[in-house]
């Protein structure tokens, strides 16, 4: 059975992967211990590793003018700074034909308003998981997935009634926002030897809003 490490293990996505595969995970968040994603410290080793997710982000959407230095930095620093501390610590603990699933948005690549923060933290992630996946291969496969707003707690005041969750699903070709288990059916799969040909890939999870008009 595959070792896959979760971190971050408390988000909504995290928790219906655990549910639906039969992965061994190694479950880590800041939620329920010390696990500190800044503080490599906290990070416990781990042996023989097969897969790991990197779930901690941020949903930061304001007007520019009102951003301060300190929340660029705080995006930055949970969505780039830990998945680097996190890939350096437990770099040489993975074994051959290990995959790595890291997060992104469909807001990297798509001009958004009010999501300049998010949108610079999500384009570096994806640009790691190219350069590491270059890097690091044959040994480690590393994808990233870039979904679009999805029903999850961290999503939560963006689509708190019937109205906000109509007029988002309304955007996308296929008329509904993302669920958790689009995004964890996809992770699943990439942690997988289905998907032991594909490496350095952006997938976007996001009812075709990206690519379709």
């Amino acid at each position: 059975m595959k070792k896959v490490a979760l971190i971050g293990s408390n988000s909504d996505v995290a928790k219906k992967l655990i549910q639906e595969t039969n992965f061994e995970f190694i479950c880590l968040s800041s939620k329920t211990s010390d696990f500190d994603v800044m503080n490599t410290n906290t990070f416990p080793p781990i042996e023989n590793l097969c897969g790991l997710v990197y779930f901690p982000g941020t949903i930061n959407l304001k007007p520019f003018s009102n951003f301060k230095l300190e929340d660029f930095q705080y995006d930055y620093q949970v969505n780039v700074i830990g998945l680097i501390n996190v890939l350096q610590f437990y770099q040489k603990s993975f074994v051959e034909n290990s995959a790595v699933v890291t997060i992104s948005s469909i807001a990297a690549n798509i001009g958004m308003p009010f999501h300049t923060s998010i949108s610079m933290c999500k384009a570096s992630v994806e640009a790691l998981t190219r350069s590491l996946a270059a890097e690091w291969a044959p040994k480690i496969r590393l994808n990233c997935i870039a979904p679009s707003i999805t029903a999850t707690k961290l999503s939560e005041r963006l689509i708190n009634s019937d109205l906000k969750r109509q007029t988002l699903a309304d955007r996308h070709p296929l008329k509904k926002i993302g669920e958790t288990e689009d995004l964890s059916n996809l992770i699943a799969f990439l942690l997988s030897d289905k998907a032991s040909w594909i490496t350095g890939q952006t997938i976007g999870v996001d009812g075709g809003l990206s690519k379709l008009k």
